[in-house]
């Protein structure tokens, strides 16, 4: 393996059902190593809230293996990538509307997605989720798309299609990626995201018990949010 990866899914005691998703995939062909990561975080104030991001979690995951790997295996252009991104965004956006007005109830969902090659990253992102890049220096690599009343400005399957935040860059063998819930996010500090990063911390298993510790602090101090996260890290 090529990549290691550790996460945290906590639904907490307030809600009856975790309406976050995620998916971690990790594959080496013979253009290198690649892995995908995300972070769906359905909205809980419409219905379904879990279909629409388990939906999206899933359809996304197809379209890595489908139509991504392809496109970076064959070393084609980052608008090649960006635009199969933007049709298979679109796709899934169309059908929860649909869907919404067939069952007479919207639906909607947030997402960070990652892609890590041997030595790049690629972030696509709409909505609340939040990604960092954690080496030196902790480098948000999303915004919060919310108004000043702290409401979603988009999401996936509500109103029009969404504004995608897109990020690209190289990285190293130092640095750790962190994608997570808006409800992960609030727990986090800078000496929590310190721990889970830092070098003493082991592998996997080390930093899933890190991870469920930030989440507990969290609730310590009145998160109730469902929480989510995933750290993914090249070996």
């Amino acid at each position: 393996m090529h990549f290691y990866y550790a996460d945290v899914w906590d639904k907490g005691d307030y809600y009856p059902l975790n309406q976050d998703s995620f998916a971690i995939q990790t594959v080496l062909t013979g253009s290198g190593p690649f892995a995908l990561a995300v972070v769906c975080d359905g909205i809980g104030s419409l219905t379904k809230g879990e279909y629409a991001s388990g939906f999206v979690t899933a359809a996304m995951t197809t379209w890595f293996y489908e139509q991504a790997l392809t496109i970076l295996c064959g070393r084609k252009t980052f608008g090649c990538l960006k635009r199969s991104f933007y049709r298979a965004l679109l796709d899934v956006h169309l059908k929860l509307c649909q869907e919404g007005e067939l069952n007479n109830g919207a639906m909607g969902t947030t997402i960070s997605l990652l892609i890590l090659t041997a030595e790049r990253y690629f972030v696509f992102h709409v909505g609340d989720c939040r990604s960092y890049k954690v080496g030196r220096k902790i480098v948000p690599l999303t915004k919060d798309q919310i108004n000043e009343k702290g409401e979603l400005l988009y999401a996936v399957g509500m109103g029009e299609m969404p504004h995608v935040i897109i990020k690209k860059g190289r990285y190293d063998r130092k640095d750790s990626f962190l994608l997570c819930s808006d409800g992960f996010g609030r727990c986090l500090t800078k000496q929590g995201i310190t721990a889970l990063c830092g070098k003493n911390t082991g592998k996997s298993d080390g930093k899933r018990k890190i991870m469920q510790e930030i989440v507990n602090r969290g609730r310590l101090k009145g998160e109730r949010d469902n929480c989510t996260g995933i750290l993914l890290k090249k070996l």
